[in-house]
Formats: C-alpha cells, sequence, structure tokens
C-alpha cells in the first residue's frame, strides 16, 4: 500500500510538472489565440481568462486583440482633374476573426502587408473619380483672403464640394473595410488622408504660380503706396502754398507798412525844414552821380549845381 501511494504521488508530481504547464494557458486581455493541431487551425479563442489544449498535439498561437495603427508610404496617384499628387494615408485597424485571420495572414506582419496593398489600391481608385479640390477640402466654407482682388479670383476660380476630403476617406473605408473582413478576418475602424503633395514637377510650376501672385500682390502694394504717396505729397504741396502765400501777404503788408511809415516820417521831416530835405535829397542825388567815373556837362545856373553854387 505504501509503495501505490508513492506511485501516485510521483505520478501526480509528474503530471503536474510537466503535462499542467503543456495543457493549461492563460490568455491576458489584450490578446486572442488560434489553436493549432499538427500545424492546422482548428480553434479560436477570444475570452481572457485560463484555458486548455490537448498537450503535445495543440499549439497555441497568439495574436493582439487591440487597435493596431498602419502608416502606408506617399503613394503617386493621379485625380480625376489629372493632377499627379501624393499622398500618404494612416489606419487604424484589429483582428476580428482570428481563425480567419490565421488561415489567411497568419502573423500582424502579414496583416500589414495586405494593407499596403488593399488600401494603397483602394484609395488609388477612390482618388481618381476625383478633382484634387475634393481631396484637400472637406466643404465650401467661404475662404478669407488678405486682399479684394484675391477673393475675387478665387470666387471666380471655386469647384463646389461634391463630397470632400471627409467623404473619400469614408469610401476609402467602406471598400477596404468589406474585403478585409470577408477574406482576412480584419476589420479597419479608420483611413485618413495625412499628407497631400504634389510631384516635384508640378511643384516647380505650383511653386512659380505662388511667386507670380505674391509678386502682383507686391505690386499692388506698390502702386497703392504711390497713390497714397502722391496724396500726401498733394497735400502738403497745397499747405505749403497756403504757408507761402500767407507769408507773401504778410510781407507785403510789413513792407508796405514800412513804406508807409518812411514816407510818414519822410512828410514830417520835410514840413519841419524843407530846406535841410532838398539839401540831402541832392546829396544822394551827387552820391548816385558822381561815381567817379561819369562825366556830367551842365551850365552852371543848373538847379542840380545850386547847392553848390550857394555861398554861406
Amino acid at each position: 500500500m505504501k509503495t501505490t501511494h508513492i506511485f501516485i504521488l510521483v505520478l501526480i508530481i509528474i503530471i503536474a510538472v510537466f503535462i499542467l504547464p503543456a495543457t493549461l494557458f492563460v490568455i491576458p486581455e489584450n490578446q486572442q489565440v488560434v489553436i493549432t493541431q499538427f500545424g492546422k487551425p482548428v480553434d479560436s479563442i477570444t475570452e481572457a481568462g485560463l484555458h486548455y489544449r490537448v498537450p503535445f498535439i495543440q499549439e497555441v498561437n497568439r495574436l493582439d486583440k487591440r487597435l493596431l495603427p498602419w502608416d502606408g508610404d506617399p503613394e503617386n496617384m493621379q485625380t480625376r482633374d489629372k493632377k499627379r499628387i501624393y499622398i500618404d494615408v494612416w489606419a487604424r485597424w484589429r483582428i476580428v476573426d482570428p481563425l480567419k485571420y490565421f488561415q489567411a495572414v497568419k502573423t500582424e506582419l502579414g496583416g500589414y502587408k495586405i494593407l499596403d496593398d488593399l488600401v494603397d489600391s483602394t484609395v488609388r481608385n477612390v482618388v481618381a473619380r476625383y478633382n484634387l479640390i475634393e481631396a484637400v477640402r472637406t466643404t465650401d466654407r467661404e475662404l478669407q483672403y488678405e486682399l479684394e482682388e484675391l477673393s475675387r479670383d478665387a470666387t471666380s476660380d471655386q469647384v463646389n464640394i461634391t463630397i470632400g476630403r471627409a467623404g473619400i476617406e469614408k469610401k476609402i473605408l467602406a471598400e477596404v473595410g468589406i474585403d478585409l473582413k470577408i477574406n482576412y478576418g480584419m476589420e479597419l475602424t479608420d483611413v485618413h488622408i495625412k499628407r497631400i503633395n504634389y510631384i516635384e514637377s508640378v511643384q516647380k510650376n505650383v511653386f512659380e504660380r505662388m511667386k507670380s501672385e505674391r509678386l502682383r500682390i507686391a505690386q499692388l502694394f506698390q502702386s497703392e503706396a504711390k497713390e497714397e504717396e502722391n496724396k500726401i505729397l498733394g497735400l502738403m504741396k497745397k499747405e505749403l502754398d497756403e504757408i507761402e502765400g500767407d507769408m507773401k501777404q504778410k510781407s507785403s503788408e510789413i513792407i508796405g507798412a514800412a513804406d508807409a511809415e518812411v514816407i510818414r516820417i519822410a512828410a514830417e521831416g520835410y514840413s519841419k525844414s524843407p530846406e535841410f530835405y532838398e539839401f540831402i535829397r541832392s546829396l544822394e542825388a551827387y552820391k548816385k552821380t558822381f561815381d567817379g567815373k561819369t562825366r556830367v556837362i551842365l551850365s552852371s545856373d543848373n538847379k542840380f549845381l545850386k547847392p553848390l553854387n550857394e555861398s554861406d
């Protein structure tokens, strides 16, 4: 009996050490499992907790249950209005049918390769149906421009948005999502256009157009500045003319007043001493006439020489 008990105990220990770890396994909350038997998928488990398998025959293949990121490379494609662009897209996905996924894809890396092919091709097909403006803008919201002229130009060239960027993203999500779920057990939850850019040859034309547009704006500013300068200069000239006119008027008034004062003083002096005033005037006339170079012939009884001929 004692030997039997020891044998049973040893058997239990062997089972606990070797059999139980190969039979029981734990699935955490962020994982799901596909059970394979001799390499062939036979079952899937998505519930977290303690589970069992047939030891040495079945294997546990773990897959992520969380949302996974996918970020594609920029792809060269053409829009409906013949614009060559690069579009960079990112997405979020998860495994919703682990058994189907494992049968079609097996590893998570394989899922990324599937997305590379399907998302890129779908983006190319959807974008080709619409004009570039649809992928760039979402609504017909009126844009604000720094100049009224630019606003008029933009209004004349404006194209109505029928679906917009958000609508294109929804179409991509819908078209890719159906194929992924049916054939690969994958669910695409989000698709967004991260970046849109012209190809290099078109970029140069766009930059040249932007440059010419800015130069046109600069010339418009310069013409407006010149017009304002002319207004200021005209106003300044008008004010200067008014100031100069006032100055000349005041100068004439001052000179007139001075002349009047001179005449008054002269008249007053003449009335007090006519002989002296007459003598002063004769001296001034002599000063102007006899400058050392002028020869004057007059008779001795000429009035001009009267002051010289009179004796004391």
